[in-house]
């Protein structure tokens, strides 16, 4: 029987062949296409978009070539989402999810919808920090992030991926929180390259798909990235008691630049 994600892989191709037409008309061969695969180095992934083009969803900017400028669109800091602090607070300084904004931030929302969807309820909240435990130990033991072809032989292209933005001088950032753990654990285990999904990408920023579209084996480029990844150490619950009574703080002021 077919599965919800596979038909929403469908609707995707269909839409790509449409996208995919228009970006080589107007743009060339160079142009990006809808879901493709690219090789991004995430020490260079500093930066995320959250607002996205009016009229665009996250599902539908993958290939998606636009002036940012025109379009007011702006990257911001990676490491000020609390989804990247938690990640930090937990993985690398050892504090149990409990413990961090996020999971407060997340339980706050089980207040507020006591009529319970599914997904926001306590358990379920538990549940998808033990499968992002799960990834991390995984990717800690094997070195790598498969792409998504790998995973599932059938799947359309990178999608499902991390989805990176190209912006006009060559910064990448995370479209709206898609992927923004797996970049975090990429990050604090120093893997030097995952496999990513394209998204928005800007009119001025086409030539820089050339590198990004060669397997890392074929290519070696300088790394770099934020201080805030820094100082790694493998997560142990019994260096909990000896945290600080404010870790955030503790956290930010610890890897100020």
């Amino acid at each position: 029987m077919m599965a919800i994600h596979d038909i929403k892989q469908i609707a995707v191709a269909l839409r790509a062949v449409h996208r995919d037409r228009e970006n080589r008309a107007v743009f060339g061969s160079a142009a990006p296409r809808t879901a493709e695969l690219i090789w991004v180095d995430p020490k260079k992934i500093n930066f995320y978009l959250e607002d996205l083009p009016e009229g665009l969803s996250i599902r539908r900017i993958s290939g998606r070539i636009v002036d940012f400028e025109r379009r007011g669109l702006h990257f911001s800091p990676l490491e000020d989402l609390v989804q990247v602090k938690s990640s930090l607070m937990h993985w690398r300084d050892g504090l149990p999810w409990e413990k961090t904004p996020d999971f407060t931030r997340g339980m706050s929302r089980v207040k507020l919808l006591r009529a319970g969807i599914r997904r926001n309820t306590k358990s379920a909240i538990l549940r998808r920090y033990r499968k992002l435990d799960e990834l991390y130990r995984r990717i800690e033991q094997e070195r790598v992030f498969k792409t998504q072809k790998q995973l599932k032989r059938w799947n359309f292209r990178e999608y499902g991926g991390v989805q990176v933005g190209i912006d006009a001088a060559g910064r990448f950032a995370i479209m709206r929180g898609s992927g923004l753990h797996r970049v975090t654990i990429a990050r604090l285990l120093d893997l030097p390259y995952i496999p990513a999904m394209v998204g928005l990408v800007d009119v001025n920023a086409i030539s820089y798909l050339e590198l990004l579209r060669q397997p890392p084996e074929t290519r070696s480029e300088a790394g770099g990235g934020s201080d805030i990844f820094r100082g790694y150490r493998t997560y142990d619950r019994s260096s909990v008691a000896a945290r600080s009574a404010n870790p955030l703080r503790s956290l930010l002021s610890g890897n100020a630049r």
